[in-house]
């Protein structure tokens, strides 16, 4: 899926992917066994497999990313110094 970030939002293979990411990191635990069957046959199609693994890897990349809190600001390494 090679596609601008503003093609994503409307794209709903790329909006069905990216729910099922969330769905599966976003703290509400392991998939039961019906949505389990339901996201195997759903991954089946390889161009929904291909938006999966890359919204997948957004979701990691995302999350090695630290919050802006955590990030010091130029006058805090200002001071420092």
């Amino acid at each position: 899926m090679s596609s601008s970030p503003n093609d994503t939002q409307s794209d709903p293979t790329w909006q069905t992917a990216w729910a099922w990411v969330r769905r599966q990191h976003a703290g509400e635990g392991e998939l039961d066994a019906a949505a389990s069957a339901e996201l195997a046959h759903w991954l089946a199609d390889p161009a929904h497999r291909q938006a999966y693994d890359e919204a997948a890897r957004l979701w990691l990349l995302v999350g090695l990313v630290p919050p802006a809190h955590d990030v010091p600001s130029s006058d805090a390494e200002d001071a420092a110094r």
